[in-house]
């Protein structure tokens, strides 16, 4: 798992509003709760924004794949008119 500074800075927040919290109610099971529940936020915005990611990439190479096949087609039909009008000139000059 690769952490960036956006995580490191998002857990320090969450661990200072839970020592912040526990301070100021005196009890630490409160705090641990509300710990737990922005963690669990946190891990699946995070999950959320990885998979949004990755189905961006794919969506990218795929249009890229179609384009590159695309344009394989374009360049495999103009060999085949070039060797037809080449065929069809070889024709008309043998035939004459």
């Amino acid at each position: 798992m690769k952490f960036n500074s956006y995580i490191i800075i998002a857990v320090a927040i969450i661990s200072g509003i839970t020592t912040s919290l526990a301070m100021s109610l005196g009890d630490i099971e409160p705090a641990l709760s509300a710990a737990i529940v922005l963690f669990s936020v946190l891990v699946l915005g995070w999950g959320a924004g990885r998979m949004s990611g990755r189905a961006e990439i794919d969506r990218l190479t795929s249009i890229e794949t179609g384009r590159r096949i695309q344009a394989n087609c374009h360049v495999i039909t103009r060999n085949r008119l070039e060797a037809d009008l080449e065929q069809m000139q070889g024709a008309k000059g043998g035939a004459a």
